[in-house]
């Protein structure tokens, strides 16, 4: 088990340093969020599980921009302050419409995630999103992920996972872009 949790340590490195040459560049988005998150299960799973609620803070994500509207994310929680194990990797890719430059950018996700409650389990995610721009460097984010768990593995059901958090853009946005702006 500690060697899954050291592997998908190592991707969540390797995603953070991907492309650092590419970084600079003015189409590339680099943000950091942190989030309030919470696994939610159906009333059924959860007299299995000891509650259909497990509460995870903080949850701790980082985004970089790729291209033609695709950001790929990976993020990292745990269960803390409640009787329920659960940590989460995840690792997503967004796409957000064309919008990664307006004020409000929703968008929808594909991608999995390594679970480690009773035993790791692997899981396909799907979900949306939407993140608000408050401030040139500050938005708040809101997503529901459903994460989807064969039967095969009796360890971990579907469910979805909601969060809402701050995110932080180490690139200023231009809150009011300009039509010159937009063909940069």
């Amino acid at each position: 088990m500690l060697s899954k949790i050291s592997t998908c340590f190592l991707f969540f490195l390797i995603m953070l340093f991907i492309n650092p040459i590419n970084a600079q560049n003015k189409k590339s988005e680099w943000t950091i969020g942190l989030s309030l998150a919470s696994a939610k299960y159906t009333d059924n799973q959860g007299k299995v599980l000891g509650g259909s609620f497990v509460n995870q803070s903080p949850r701790i994500n980082i985004s970089k921009y790729l291209f033609k509207n695709f950001t790929a994310d990976v993020g990292f929680s745990t269960a803390i302050f409640d009787t329920q194990k659960y940590t989460t990797f995840d690792g997503v890719l967004r796409y957000d419409f064309g919008t990664s430059i307006d004020n409000a950018v929703p968008y929808i996700l594909i991608g999995g995630s390594f679970i480690s409650a009773v035993k790791t389990t692997p899981t396909l995610n799907l979900g949306a999103g939407n993140t608000f721009w408050i401030k040139e460097n500050y938005g708040i984010n809101v997503q529901v992920i459903y994460k989807y768990s064969e039967d095969r593995f009796e360890s971990q059901y579907s469910h979805f996972y909601p969060t809402i958090g701050l995110v932080y853009s180490f690139k200023p946005r231009n809150l009011n872009p300009r039509l010159w702006h937009m063909n940069n």
